[in-house]
């Protein structure tokens, strides 16, 4: 697929860096992720425990073209919230709608400049099963840094490979999510969806709580 022209409503109050982005964060998540960081420095590599439960949740975003400025256009997996997709690129996917109403999925790097070089790969793949069907993601069939066109009530599933957040990691190098559009109101361009994300690296898990798997 080509990549369109997408334009940006950018709020210059938004333009912040990933580490500020994620300096946002509770404090009892960071410190979970700290603690396991140091654990296994100090610990067996193999069978690491998950520190961080899964995020599910549901929310509105704005397709990308005339979104407003600062208004959420995009998911983040690690922090499994919707945000701005902003010159910041402190998201994984970003939203938007044809002419048609069709619903496209766009990954981080089909949205960034060529000058960008905070950007990170991100994989895409449709799922059959319904969206409380799929417990776990698998690992293999994603389609990186290619933009998606999708339709309501079907499951994407996405593949981060933030180095930001994994670049360090012994559990691996990339984080799950999965997603389905609920609804889309051309009018007013606006897309209800529903996901959920598990932001530890090298975990597949999608069931509440934190991950075995």
């Amino acid at each position: 697929m080509s990549n369109p022209f997408i334009s940006f409503a950018v709020d210059s109050s938004d333009m912040t860096c990933r580490t500020d982005f994620r300096k946002r964060r509770p404090v009892a998540v960071l410190a979970a992720a700290v603690v396991a960081t140091f654990g296994l420095a100090c610990g067996d590599f193999t069978g690491v425990p998950a520190s961080l439960p899964t995020i599910s949740d549901t929310g509105t975003v704005y397709a990308l073209n005339g979104a407003p400025a600062g208004a959420p256009s995009g998911l983040h997996v690690f922090t499994g919230t919707v945000v701005p997709v902003d010159q910041s690129f402190a998201f994984d996917v970003g939203f938007d709608l044809d002419s048609t109403g069709a619903i496209i999925v766009y990954p981080q790097r089909t949205v960034a400049t060529a000058l960008s070089t905070t950007t990170h790969s991100v994989g895409l793949q449709t799922a059959k099963d319904t969206f409380e069907a799929i417990l776990s993601a698998p690992k293999s069939g994603y389609r990186a840094d290619t933009a998606l066109v999708t339709q309501r009530n079907v499951v994407v599933l996405v593949q981060s490979n933030d180095q930001g957040v994994c670049g360090l990691s012994l559990t691996g190098t990339s984080m799950y999510a999965k997603f389905e559009v609920t609804e889309v109101n051309r009018l007013t361009r606006q897309l209800k969806i529903r996901w959920t994300a598990d932001p530890n690296c090298g975990f597949v898990s999608f069931q509440s709580g934190v991950p075995k798997n």
